[in-house]
């Protein structure tokens, strides 16, 4: 029998979970597997569960008061916005998430979204098969325009490189980056409403939390140009999806490109499929076949850091740490 159990509790039953098991197993730690639709259910799943691995179920006081043995929980992505991390800390779990990988995915997702609304590939795809022509402008050169990014962390400093080659000026809003760190991107930071009012193309990647939640929303929206297009990959939320409808709605901007819905799985009635200048995706701007690769194995070996008493590659909620010791891994 393993000394640990990994508590699964979110897991779609069609994917191999071979890269988390052999990372776990350096831990002596097994993992268990399952699809749980309640709190109820995630509680009498993982009752006796040394750790928890989820996707998108939202782990709350509930559950961590009713899974006492919990030490670590890791989510499998960047965003963290389902875990209640104050109720985290103060059952001293330890939160982790997966934030060295789909960087590059992400950043081409955006910008194939970007150039793909520049040069309309889907409404004269349709129109091709349909045996007609849709009307070419406007349509910007990009060489020359300018790109505004929401957020500048690992993504958005990407996307940033991506857009260099193309000739775009980069501008950039982010509270939290010293505007030095633009410097070698070419990327001047400055405000929220000078990246919306200036920008021909707004890219939206910041995390979502209560700061962030709604930070695109209607007021920003209106200082877009008729010919800006904008495109969200971050976290459903960020963009309020009722502003960005009525915009698309009154003509006032160009197109909007969206891979990140609230909530989601977007439905197949939602008002914003409704236009022919919006390019839709299913929350797949991650995808790779390297990044799942990546994905799953910093996600068992998160757990398996922690079970043994090392610090993870990234920790969320650091306040924990003055109440969980945790040594320097070796191997890092």
């Amino acid at each position: 029998m393993a000394r640990f159990t990994v508590a699964h509790i979110d897991a779609q039953p069609a994917r191999p979970t071979d890269r988390e098991r052999a990372e776990l197993a350096l831990a002596d730690a097994e993992l268990i597997t399952s699809l749980c639709r309640s709190d109820g259910e995630v509680i009498e799943f993982a009752r006796d569960a040394d750790a928890i691995l989820c996707t998108g179920y939202k782990v709350g006081e509930a559950i961590f008061a009713a899974c006492p043995n919990v030490k670590v929980i890791v989510r499998y992505g960047i965003g963290f916005d389902n875990i209640d991390l104050e109720a985290a800390t103060r059952h001293d779990v330890v939160v982790c998430n997966i934030i060295d990988y789909c960087i590059d995915e992400v950043a081409n997702h955006a910008f194939a979204m970007l150039l793909a609304l520049n040069r309309k590939l889907l409404r004269h795809d349709r129109a091709s098969r349909a045996g007609e022509r849709i009307a070419l402008p406007p349509l910007g050169p990009i060489r020359g325009e300018t790109l505004g990014l929401v957020a500048f962390g690992n993504i958005a400093r990407a996307v940033a490189e991506r857009a260099r080659p193309f000739g775009l000026h980069v501008i950039a809003h982010d509270p939290y980056v010293d505007p030095k760190v633009g410097e070698p991107y070419g990327v001047r930071l400055t405000s929220l409403d000078e990246v919306m009012s200036t920008a021909d193309y707004v890219s939206v990647h910041p995390p979502l939390n209560a700061e962030t939640r709604g930070l695109v929303g209607a007021e920003q929206i209106a200082l877009m140009k008729p010919t800006a297009y904008l495109v969200t990959t971050c976290r459903g939320g960020v963009v309020n999806e009722q502003a960005l409808y009525d915009a698309l709605k009154g003509e006032r901007i160009a197109g909007a490109g969206v891979d990140v819905w609230d909530p989601e799985p977007v439905r197949v009635d939602h008002p914003l499929l409704e236009f022919d200048n919006v390019i839709a995706t299913p929350h797949s701007a991650y995808y790779s076949d390297a990044s799942v690769v990546v994905q799953t194995q910093r996600v068992g070996e998160a757990a398996a850091d922690v079970l043994r008493g090392y610090m993870p590659r990234n920790v969320v909620n650091r306040d924990v740490l003055k109440r969980v010791t945790l040594a320097p891994h070796p191997g890092r």
